[in-house]
């Protein structure tokens, strides 16, 4: 066997190997954090859609709640299975994330916008500020201080703000969006005080 036939195998056998180990990473992930949603929320209905083959899935809930009515989550994970898409992937800067819209009953007051980054957000907002919530510091932008308030009363219930990248009142869905960097438990914490939070 010559030098690059034996390199070919080798490449084989490494991309099938980082193939199955990523594929369970991702799948592990998956079901942790749906679970974390499912413990949370309670629902009385569920539905899930697989997103790309093993990098996410879009779940929805249905509540019985007396303030929320349902709960969209879209998990977007690295694709950890592919040898060769997975360094690029870091190299843009994708992280493994959660995306969560959460929808109350009633009719949002107005936008609003918290990050803990650089708001690029509303453009034509009425007000722009900065709080300090356990050691962190969040930009808010909002043209309802009531949104912008009850939303703060909802990270400064976290224990780590800092996994928490983006929160939003958005008028047009009519619903709260939430941008979190995966870690244990804070989706749950997170979906657990909005549950336990009424504005």
């Amino acid at each position: 066997m010559n030098a690059g036939v034996a390199l070919l195998v080798i490449l084989g056998l490494v991309a099938s190997l980082q193939y199955w180990r990523g594929r369970r990473l991702n799948l592990t992930l998956i079901r942790e954090l749906v679970g974390q949603m499912e413990e949370a929320l309670q629902p009385v209905n569920k539905n899930y859609t697989w997103i790309g083959g093993y990098v996410g899935v879009v779940a929805e809930y249905d509540l019985k709640h007396e303030v929320y009515e349902k709960v969209k989550g879209t998990i977007s994970l690295l694709p950890h299975h592919s040898l060769l898409y997975f360094p690029i992937s870091l190299l843009l800067g994708r992280r493994d994330r959660v995306y969560i819209l959460i929808y109350p009953k009633r009719k949002l007051k107005g936008k609003a916008l918290i990050t803990r980054g650089k708001i690029k957000g509303i453009s034509q907002a009425s007000f722009k500020d900065t709080v300090r919530v356990k050691g962190v510091v969040l930009q808010r932008s909002y043209n309802s201080k009531e949104e912008a308030e009850f939303m703060t009363k909802i990270i400064s219930r976290l224990k780590d703000p800092s996994s928490l990248e983006h929160l939003a009142a958005n008028v047009e869905e009519n619903a709260y969006y939430a941008r979190l960097r995966i870690g244990r438990g804070d989706i749950s914490e997170l979906l657990r005080c909005f549950i336990a939070t009424v504005n």
